[in-house]
């Protein structure tokens, strides 16, 4: 590889650290600079899961991008470098359209990849396609580097028949999430529940169980100014038993619903109403206790609702449920400068008998909210014992 292409592909590498994994997981983070006459002509990087990838976000960014017909103009770049292989699949889950095709459309002579893409979908067919196309590939040994800033991404394909899973709470300085009285609104200030509204709207499906659903009852909508109501996630809402308060917040908010209920249970009036409406259900076994089998339920949700990408906003039963069972590949966490003392916890789960056997939390991102601070890491399971 010569000097240049080393130092464009380190530029590419960087345009890839400036998105967050929050928000364009279990979606890699890449990056890519759009050339022409060998000077950079536009940047760009894939910054939300479902949002534009890194080659499309550079040619808009090179002027090279027609929004009234939804793709890239020829002749302007002649030359694109991303740190990952471009895309080549279609259809499915996917919500863009293949990268391969937009570079042979925008006129691209030569591509340089940082590293072969490992999702099976693609895994060098992308590289062949460019190359049938009569375009140039160069590829790099940049492998590693992709690896270590792709954790979230690399832990999806491992989990490739259920969703990313991030785990979400907002709790005081000293970790409670409500008083004893059972308040919670509002720990978090504006500025924290903005972004909360940001997650929601990247995202397929957010994810509440009962306790969260009496409590606090929440709409569970996304409503940031850019998130038009088609755009709404799927609310899956876990009630085993099926009983739901008259005029609930959830059911009033709009966007589609999916209620998980035991089998055997009888849906209060209301819930009846919304499913006869067209709210959807699933029926799942529950233990002797009324719980549900989560692992099967998130199963369904990635097989027969596609999602691949679930937020879970409590309570901390659910979230310590999820935890315990190896279910949680992320956790985000908005702490407000508050101490409120009392019992109430933000995971209500088995828990660690050792330090040494707790679930370890890595790659964090934190960021300034207001007064808040918001901290996120993936999580990883525990240590093997020596």
């Amino acid at each position: 590889m010569s000097e240049r292409d080393g130092h464009l592909l380190d530029k590419a590498l960087a345009e890839a650290a400036r998105a967050s994994w929050l928000f364009s997981a279990p979606n890699p983070r890449v990056g890519a600079l759009a050339m022409a006459g060998g000077h950079v002509v536009g940047r760009g990087s894939h910054r939300r899961f479902g949002g534009p990838h890194a080659e499309e976000a550079a040619l808009r960014d090179a002027g090279a991008w027609d929004d009234r017909s939804g793709g890239p103009l020829a002749g302007i770049v002649d030359e694109m470098v991303v740190s990952l292989e471009p895309c080549s699949a279609s259809g499915g889950e996917k919500r863009r359209p293949p990268c391969v095709g937009l570079l042979q459309r925008a006129g691209v002579s030569r591509v340089l990849v940082g590293a072969v893409d490992p999702d099976p979908r693609h895994a060098g067919r992308g590289l062949e396609q460019l190359a049938a196309a009569g375009i140039a590939v160069r590829r790099s040994d940049r492998q590693q580097a992709f690896a270590e800033s792709n954790g979230c991404f690399l832990d999806a394909l491992a989990q490739p028949t259920r969703p990313w899973v991030l785990l979400k709470w907002a709790a005081s300085f000293d970790g409670k999430t409500a008083t004893d009285g059972g308040l919670s609104q509002w720990i978090s200030g504006p500025e924290s529940r903005r972004e909360v509204h940001l997650l929601r709207a990247v995202g397929d499906a957010v994810l509440a169980g009962p306790g969260t659903l009496r409590a606090d009852d929440p709409r569970l909508d996304a409503r940031p100014a850019d998130a038009p109501a088609a755009e709404q996630p799927l609310r899956v809402l876990l009630l085993p038993d099926g009983r739901l308060t008259d005029g609930a917040a959830a059911l009033e908010a709009s966007g589609p619903r999916l209620w998980l209920l035991a089998e055997g249970a009888e849906p209060s009036v209301c819930l009846r109403r919304a499913l006869d409406a067209g709210d959807a259900a699933l029926r799942l076994a529950a233990d002797p206790a009324g719980r549900l089998d989560l692992a099967d339920a998130l199963v369904w949700l990635r097989r027969e609702r596609g999602i691949r990408r679930l937020l879970v906003e409590g309570g901390p039963r659910l979230q310590g449920a999820l935890l315990d069972a190896g279910l949680a590949d992320a956790v985000v966490r908005y702490e407000a400068p508050l101490l409120l003392g009392g019992g109430h916890g933000a995971l209500l789960g088995a828990g660690a008998d050792h330090p040494r056997r707790a679930s370890r939390l890595v790659d964090e991102e934190r960021a300034a909210l207001g007064p808040d601070l918001r901290r996120a890491f993936r999580v990883l399971p525990p240590e093997p014992s020596s």
